[in-house]
């Protein structure tokens, strides 16, 4: 059907569909199927002979004509008139139902709905909206009654309903035989591999590791999954012969087969990661494997993938993207007449936290500059909320991809994707979880997931190694000792899952030391871990400031090592098999449960039924409800212990380049944007901190990407806005005739235009021979000449213009950051720090040494601002001068009194208490006060997180 068609126009033509037809039931259609259309041009005649065809390649008992009855008052003529046609034709009737919503209460909002397809309003939709609320789900009852007088057509009706005996048990999936050596089995193979990995990690083997390895073995055998490990060994193969890197998360990287077959970078036998939570015979799906791959090298994979096992063998899962709230609103609001950048506005000043109900909040002029009334604000919200958690539209799953031993269009629908060279299946991993467990069908998915941090890291190993500094890999990689002190001090700005204000502040308290530290705060800040407080309690247990207890004797061996505070997955697992006596598979399901994103009530149930059970097994009451709570509490999205390792080596590894290679790891991290929580005007603030000697545009030492010059850090083209890649390839390949001598000779020889060439100027990119305004008015006359591109000799006799001053230091900075959201030459805020200073405004760097609790001002630029659903409705903001980074918390009151300077303004003046709470210091801030506008100000964009 998606053949040579438009992906949102599948069709069979009538050729195609007669070829499939044996065994085939036809019904004619609503009134936009062909024999209505024909009915309605033509005439019965022209009806007949549609009928006619249809029949001759179906058969008499294979094609009917359909009869609907909405209680319009056309319905009765056509069905008179169809029944004519079906007689004529030699065909028999069906009574159908054209249904679009469930309950005669939805039409509203299925009109809505399709308003927001088409985009069109209701009020402009005209007949795209049916006239009734008939077209819902209707009783046999309501059917008998509409179609008495045709009881044949209700006859067929259930006569077809018979013969529909298709069940979804009835799908069979094979998965496809990796490519083996005549003779070889998927077994034998299997062990080669191993072996050859146990050599190469681990060298001689103790009787321990060989009895976890024959272990984790024997449930692969038992689960039949030598050839699925294998299909991940040859991508993992295929990445490191193409100099790819990789990694994998989840609970895989619990599996020393895994990490014997190249795939995971850390030791689970060294850190003693429980391989049950990866695999186990007990689990009614089979194990997944999320693989990790440089997120601008995901591409080439996955055509790896489509060229290894056939585009007829290969798809990738779809996801189904929900409407949220806001945009529930926005698109509502568009359909009931208002105009886009109003409902937008409406969306985007909903506060789920906010004390007012949520229709009140579009009324509030202090709130929104055009709110509207009330019946329209409660008619929005009211739909809504209908809409919200309703699929809006299917995307590409981020990395899930099935393959199969046969064509899968034998096993599930297919369709072409809107990026070319990708085919979907239009169902999401969690029917694919339903398709195992409710019906036995595993449909095997492989995660290939794109990774910014692993982007970064590769292109910094690439150019340590092609400089011949250093030659790292991910595996056996050795943390230098000293980057424990650099997330104790919090300086993780770039670093991998540690960068975040949550992460900085928290790290301090913890004061790790190894991997497992690292990991501990990787896990605690979490949505299920926070809500819980686990990461607040570790930090006071580790510095003695609490006690450490445990709920239940029983319960120390499980949480000793997070010292009595529910962590990880796997805890939640044991917890459940000791006190409530489940089976490692009823502990699993549980564990999903506590995972369900979609339904709060499947984990209550879940928490509630784990409850009863330790009451039957004699827990008293209260200590029950106790477990209860701390299980609840880690509901939503808690990491397995392997993934939150994984994760942790890869910020150690993160941190170590940092910290060995400033100037490499902010060239990579620059070049691998967009990517983590800050804008590049931030991380070039966080280099220059770092002492790191940051040079700027130039363009004839600039190349795309940043570079690494003599230790230095030459910025790229690709940082400014407007300029780019292709022109950047245009700039180099012309340069590889010699540095440019002048604007006109770089215009001669580049041939680009006008506003790419003024972009540049205004950077200061022709600093070498001209000043920018300078530079920027010779861009303006020379692109005025005429010639292909350029009249010969004409070029070199504009002078450069007489009595045009060089920008002073601070209009070069606005160009700088109207240009590229940022300045090689000053901070932002060092512009404003005389008035910061007059006004008693204190530096960032210099507030650790004030007393806890003073009361202080403080100036910045907002870099990000986050309300997290765990957070009760505080809002935290990131400040940055030109010293530092401080985190500023506000409470929801004072948040909602200043909304609007806090969510709008870029440079604000924050006055507040200021804290110093376990070696972490914050402002809780109570007034905010918008600091003078200006161009530049407003071209920076914080990055912002609700």
């Amino acid at each position: 059907a998606h053949a040579g068609r438009a992906k949102d126009d599948p069709r069979l033509d009538f050729d195609m569909l007669a070829a499939q037809a044996d065994g085939l039931i036809a019904l004619s259609a609503c009134a936009q199927g062909e024999l209505q259309r024909a009915w309605l041009t033509g005439g019965e005649a022209a009806a007949t002979a549609v009928a006619g065809r249809y029949a001759d390649t179906f058969g008499p008992e294979g094609y009917y004509v359909e009869l609907h009855n909405h209680l319009r008052p056309e319905d009765a003529r056509r069905n008179t008139a169809l029944g004519r046609v079906a007689r004529l034709a030699g065909v028999p009737l069906v009574a159908t139902n054209n249904v679009h919503y469930a309950a005669a209460d939805r039409a509203l909002l299925h009109h809505v709905v399709t308003c927001i397809r088409r985009r069109t309003t209701l009020d402009a939709a005209g007949n795209l909206l049916r006239p009734n609320d008939e077209h819902r789900l209707k009783s046999p009852a309501e059917m008998a009654a509409l179609f008495a007088a045709v009881p044949a057509a209700l006859a067929n009706t259930q006569a077809i309903a018979a013969q529909c005996t298709f069940h979804l048990r009835d799908l069979r999936y094979e998965f496809p035989t990796p490519a083996l050596p005549p003779g070889a089995s998927a077994d034998g193979a299997l062990v080669q591999a191993l072996e050859a990995g146990i050599r190469a990690y681990y060298g001689a083997t103790t009787p321990a590791l060989r009895e976890r390895i024959d272990h984790e073995l024997d449930i692969v055998r038992r689960l039949d999954l030598q050839g699925y490990l294998l299909v991940f060994k040859d991508i993992v193969d295929f990445c490191r012969r193409e100099r790819i890197l990789v990694s994998i998360r989840g609970s895989a990287p619990a599996s020393v087969l895994l990490y014997c077959l190249g795939l995971c970078p850390i030791d689970p036998f060294e850190h003693d990661l429980l391989f049950e939570r990866f695999a186990s015979p007990e689990r009614r799906e089979l194990p997944d494997i999320d693989l990790d791959i440089e997120h601008e090298q995901r591409e080439r994979v996955i055509q790896y993938v489509y060229a290894t096992y056939g585009r007829e063998r290969a798809a990738m899962v779809a996801e189904v993207n929900t409407f949220r709230l806001k945009s529930a609103v926005r698109d509502v609001a568009k359909a009931l007449g208002l105009p886009a950048q109003q409902a937008q506005q409406l969306a985007l000043g909903l506060d789920r936290w906010d004390a007012a109900e949520l229709d009140t909040q579009l009324t509030d002029p202090a709130r929104l500059d055009a709110p509207i009334g009330g019946p329209l604000a409660a008619q929005i919200i009211a739909l809504a909320r209908q809409l919200e958690g309703a699929p809006r539209h299917l995307s590409i799953h981020v990395g899930g991809f099935v393959i199969s031993a046969r064509p899968l269009d034998e096993v599930v629908p297919q369709e072409p994707a809107r990026m070319e060279g990708r085919t979907i299946i239009p169902w999401d991993k969690y029917d694919l979880e339903v398709l195992a467990e409710e019906f036995g069908v595993n449909l095997i998915k492989l995660d290939l997931l794109g990774l910014g941090m692993l982007t970064l890291i590769g292109k910094a190993f690439a150019q340590l190694q092609a400089r011949g500094e250093a030659a790292y890999r991910l595996h056996g990689f050795r943390y230098d000792p000293q980057v424990y002190d650099l997330l104790c001090r919090a300086d993780t700005m770039g670093l991998f899952q540690v960068e975040s204000r949550a992460q900085m502040s928290y790290l301090p308290r913890l004061k790790p030391r190894d991997l497992h530290d690292t990991a501990v705060s990787v896990g605690a800040i979490r949505p299920g871990p926070g809500a819980a407080r686990a990461g607040d309690h570790i930090a006071r247990r580790r510095a003695g400031l609490e006690p450490v207890t445990y709920p239940h004797p029983s319960l120390e061996p499980v949480l000793k090592q997070t010292l009595g505070v529910l962590l990880w997955q796997e805890q939640v697992m044991q917890v459940a098999m000791l006190c409530g006596g489940y089976t490692p598979g009823e502990a699993d399901q549980l564990r999903r449960a506590m995972s369900n994103k979609r339904s709060t009530e499947t984990m209550q149930a879940a928490v509630g039924d784990l409850k009863d059970r330790m009451l039957a097994r004699g827990f008293a009451a209260q200590l029950a409800e106790l477990i209860q709570a701390m299980v609840f509490g880690f509901a939503g999205y808690g990491f397995p212990r392997a993934h939150a390792y994984a994760f942790a080596h890869l910020a150690l590894v993160s941190a170590t380049l940092k910290l060995r290679h400033p100037a490499v790891f902010y060239a990579a991290l620059l070049n691998s944007q967009p990517m983590g929580f800050y804008a590049p005007h931030t991380i070039l603030w966080d280099a220059y901190r770092h002492q790191v000697d940051v040079r700027p545009v130039d363009v004839n030492r600039s190349a795309w990407d940043c570079l690494v010059e003599d230790g230095a850090l030459r910025l790229g083209f690709r940082l400014v806005e407007g300029f780019g890649a292709a022109s950047a390839e245009v700039l180099e390949r012309a340069r590889t005739r010699g540095p440019y001598r002048s604007v006109a000779d770089f215009l001669r020889r580049t041939g680009l235009n006008r506003d790419q060439v003024e972009r540049l100027a205004e950077v200061g990119a022709f600093a070498a021979f001209a000043d920018r305004r300078n530079a920027a008015w010779l861009a303006g006359e020379l692109a005025g000449l005429s010639g292909p591109p350029y009249l010969p000799g004409l070029a070199e006799q504009i002078a450069e213009p007489a009595g045009l001053p060089p920008m002073t230091l601070w209009e070069a900075v606005g160009a700088d950051y109207a240009a590229m959201g940022y300045s090689p030459e000053r901070h932002l805020l060092q512009a404003f720090r005389p008035k910061l200073d007059a006004l008693g405004a204190k530096r960032l760097e210099d507030l650790p040494a004030l007393p806890h609790r003073s009361r202080v001002a403080v100036g910045g630029l907002v870099v990000c601002r986050q309300r997290p659903e765990t957070a009760g409705g505080h809002v935290f903001l990131t400040l940055e001068d030109e010293t530092g980074l401080l985190n500023v918390i506000v409470r929801p009151k004072i948040f909602e009194a200043q909304r609007r300077t806090i969510r709008g303004e870029p440079l604000l003046l924050i006055t507040g208490a200021l804290s110093h709470e376990q070696n972490a210091t914050s402002l809780l801030g109570d007034d905010f006060e918008a600091l003078e506008q200006s161009l530049a100000a407003t071209s920076v964009a914080a990055r912002n997180f609700h």
